[in-house]
């Protein structure tokens, strides 16, 4: 066993390494000269160091010297020149039982190719890549260094499986995600499920930074808005969320399935109504007493008279580097309660700010586990009668004949059979009294 973790903390410092090296040029197998090398790719991406030094001063997220080789591997993902990506952004690690995720959250500069092959009849279609709960896509490795894994876009039913179920990540993304329901998916599914969970509910923005377009839905930077200041930045109404809500069906935008045509007589079937969220860049203050899936702190409870009443529990707590009075340059955080490990460092001074999620993937809520199914009511043994072809008569009895009484089902179980009687003292036993003894 320490044999296999030398080896791996051996493995991870060598890929570490490799970070900090300025790569090989290809060599031409035919002249054995270096070949020219392909040009990086071009990507945005925020100033990851600055970052770290506002999370070292909140006491949250990675530290220092763990963010500088988040740079660096974000570095080497952002200029692959295969993968031709537009924005790379860290969203923060995911951690596991035998190994953890670092999640980088990303925009494609082409749009991905549709995946191949039809919904089934009666599910809910995903929504494509680059759009909704796919708007972007997530690359994770498990080592800083390592080989980047491309994870596959969330689909409605992974989504609504992984708000019934709760389990640790094991740090396989092949490996079989065994609870109830059954999921529909691998770890990679899993863990793309959970991702899009959370930062749809924690990665959020200042108010009024950004301003929603009522025609195309489209969010633009105001190019006048200016930073606030850290004693106002500490209120969470000024705050809002920058990613849609996810709703319940398991898409951002509600999927209507069409109603098929009535046949003659028939009624035609009602429209299913459309389900709703919170508004996109909605302030962080009204979380507390929404109800919203994954947004939303309030919880349904019990009053004196027994009535059911829904009770608002706070959603985001703010701190700051410092309480001294009077610093001039103080970092600001706004901590999730519903989600913990997600925060976001706000720097007064400059007014850049920092969203990043480190944890298990776990909702700070109760955990009801799924009910199974119903059972079944017991068989009944019950003679199958004559067919009767239509127009005819069933045929009546005969004098002295007993009809079968047909059982109804039920559900309850058959009596346990009687003990049998315990035999009286002496009875069969050899020379008992008033038996004479064999010759």
């Amino acid at each position: 066993m320490y044999a296999t973790v030398r080896s791996k903390n051996a493995a991870a410092a060598v890929m570490f390494k490799e970070l900090y090296k300025t790569p090989s040029p290809l060599i031409d197998p035919e002249t054995g000269e270096p070949m020219e090398a392909t040009p990086p790719n071009d990507f945005e991406t925020e100033n990851v160091v600055a970052d770290a030094a506002m999370y070292d001063a909140l006491g949250l997220g990675l530290s220092r010297g763990e963010m500088y080789g988040v740079m660096l591997a974000m570095k080497r993902l952002g200029e692959d020149p295969e993968k031709k990506l537009a924005t790379v952004r860290f969203f923060g690690k995911m951690l596991g039982t035998t190994a953890d995720y670092y999640v980088f959250e990303s925009t494609l500069k082409e749009p991905a190719p549709a995946p191949e092959g039809e919904t089934a009849e009666g599910e809910v279609p995903p929504e494509a890549s680059g759009q909704g709960a796919n708007t972007y896509t997530y690359f994770v490795c498990q080592t800083l260094g390592g080989p980047f894994t491309k994870l596959p876009d969330v689909t409605p039913a992974t989504i609504r499986c992984a708000r019934l179920i709760k389990r640790y990540l094991t740090g396989d993304l092949a490996a079989d995600v065994s609870a109830y329901p059954a999921f529909p998916g691998l770890e990679a599914d899993y863990l793309r499920a959970m991702i899009g969970r959370i930062a749809s509910a924690t990665v959020v923005c200042p108010a009024g930074m950004f301003t929603l377009d009522e025609e195309t839905g489209a969010v633009n930077k105001v190019e006048e808005y200016a930073p606030g200041a850290a004693e106002d930045m500490v209120e969470l109404d000024r705050w809002a969320h920058r990613y849609p809500h996810v709703k319940p069906q398991g898409r951002c935008e509600f999927y209507a399935a069409p109603i098929p045509e009535p046949e003659e007589g028939e009624e035609p079937a009602e429209e299913v109504e459309p389900e709703t969220s919170p508004a996109l860049l909605s302030t962080l203050d009204a979380d507390a007493e929404s109800d919203a899936i994954d947004w939303g702190a309030a919880v349904t409870a019990k009053n004196e008279e027994g009535e059911e009443v829904q009770e608002g529990r706070p959603a985001w707590a703010s701190c700051t580097s410092s309480t001294v009075p009077g610093v001039k340059f103080p970092v600001i955080g706004i901590k999730s309660l519903v989600w913990p490990g997600a925060f976001v460092a706000y720097d007064a001074s400059t007014g850049a700010f920092s969203n990043c999620y480190v944890g298990y993937g776990f909702k700070n809520a109760p955990f009801v586990p799924a009910p199974p199914p119903e059972i079944q009511n017991e068989f009944g043994f019950t003679p199958e009668p004559e067919p009767v072809e239509e127009g005819e008569e069933a045929p009546e009895p005969a004098e002295g004949e007993e009809v079968p009484e047909i059982p109804k089902e039920s559900s309850e179980l058959p009596p346990l059979p009687e003990p049998e009687p315990e035999p009286e003292e002496g009875e069969g036993e050899e020379g008992a009294e008033g038996e004479e003894p064999a010759e």
